[in-house]
Formats: structure tokens, sequence, C-alpha cells
């Protein structure tokens, strides 16, 4: 005689088989979960590591240049300067802006018998008086902000002597003190200059010495794109402003 199961145990086996598959589809899920979170953790150990590695590296020391030559740097905020490019930057501009010798600075090269008179160059407006400036000083007053420039330019004419262009005269920047940069805020330096002024003539070898005591007031800025092949006013700009620094004002010391 044959057992028949109950329509209402038949019932019962298959919820019993749906439970068991869906706690296998359950497991496997969570399995999958767990593997691919065991998988991602290891890839963000080996990223960590190799960022790690990456921190501890010393940043590079050497550069070189598309001339070839190979230079030491150091990084530094953007707005940083080292004291001594700051010290260097004010002396060489200073002298360039308060020397007035009648000649044009010799290239590179060249011998002492090579040097062309200096005719000046006229910061006049169109029509107006001539008034001269030495090609060293103008060439240096790019090294400065553009709303001090033309002011600076305009004492500069006043006070360079008319013998200058005449080769009867000349002026040296005398300097004798340069202190070391103060910063003021960030970006933004002074520096004291005591200094003289030496006027020279055909009449007066000894010269004449007048005070030139001086607070320079400096501040960091973009230093222009280098031009592959500079020449002319390009070339002035690029050179005078490679430091990535401008003189912004200077008063009375």
């Amino acid at each position: 005689m044959e057992n028949k199961a109950s329509p209402s145990t038949l019932r019962f086996l298959s919820r019993d088989r749906d439970s068991i598959s869906k706690k296998d589809a359950l497991g496997i899920l969570c399995l999958s979960t767990l593997s691919f979170q065991v998988f991602t953790l290891g890839i963000l150990v080996l990223l960590y590591g190799a960022y790690s590695r990456l921190a501890d590296r010393p940043p590079p020391s050497l550069v070189q240049l598309q001339t070839g030559e190979a230079i030491q740097v150091a990084a530094i905020d953007s707005r940083e300067r080292t004291p001594e490019v700051i010290h260097s930057f004010v002396r060489e501009t200073m002298s360039l802006l308060f020397t007035w010798t009648g000649e044009l600075p010799r290239l590179p090269g060249e011998n002492a018998g090579s040097s062309q008179p200096d005719s000046g160059i006229n910061i006049a407006n169109i029509g107006g008086p001539r008034r001269l400036v030495a090609t060293p000083a103008w060439h240096a007053s790019f090294a400065l902000s553009h709303d001090f420039r033309n002011e600076l330019l305009r004492e500069i004419a006043e006070m360079t002597p008319p013998g200058i262009w005449r080769n009867r005269s000349s002026v040296v920047l005398e300097i004798l003190e340069l202190s070391a940069p103060q910063q003021i805020t960030e970006g933004q330096w002074k520096l004291r200059l005591v200094a003289n002024l030496a006027f020279f003539d055909q009449g007066n070898a000894l010269g004449e010495y007048t005070p030139f005591n001086k607070e320079i007031f400096v501040r960091a800025v973009e230093p222009p794109a280098s031009p592959l092949s500079p020449t002319g006013i390009e070339a002035v700009i690029s050179t005078i402003r490679r430091r990535g620094l401008e003189i912004y004002a200077i008063r009375d010391l």
C-alpha cells in the first residue's frame, strides 16, 4: 500500500526548499561582498604605501635648463624668496638705476675699447621737452612696480647731469651698507640702504659725494615666462624680472 503525502505536507516541504534556496543566495551575496571589500582594502593599502614612499622622497634638488645648464633648486612657497635673492636683487637694481657713466654696458666678451656712448632714453611725452635717463637705468626700471616706475624715472631724469650725454661727467652709486631683508607681511620686505652718490666731471676728478640713504620696499611677483628666443625689450624685461621680485616704493631713511 503506497503512502501518499498530504497536500499540507507538500506545501510545507515546498516552503522549506524555498527558504533554503533564499538562504543560499543570501550567503553567496554576503561572501561576494566580503571578498570585494577585502580586495578593495588590499588596493587601498598598496596605494597608501606608494603615497607614503612618495611623501618621504626628498624633492629634486637639481634641474636641467633648456640650455643644458644644471642648477640646484629648493622647494619654497610661491610668495617666498630667500634673503640672498632679495639682497642681490636690490643691490643690482639700485646700482643700475643710479649709476650713469654715459656709456652703454659692454656685452660679455667685449673689451674695454668697444664701449659705445649712451645717448639716453627720452621718457618725455611726444612733443614735450626731452627728459633723458641712462639706458641701464631705463632697463632696471622694469624691476619697479608699474605705478611707481614713471614717477622714479622722472626723478632720475631731473637728477642726471647734462654732461653725461657729452661724456664729460658720470655718477656712481657707492653702496656702503645694505641691510638684510626685514619681512613686513607675506611676500613683502623692506631693506635699509646707506650709500653715496658720487658725481664726477672733467673739472673734478675727486668727485662730490651726496648721501643717499633710503628705505626700499620689495614684494614678490610672478616671474615672466622665459621666451624661447628673447630679443630686444622682451629679453630685457625677462632678465630684469626673472627673480620674481619688484620694488614698489623708495623712501628717505
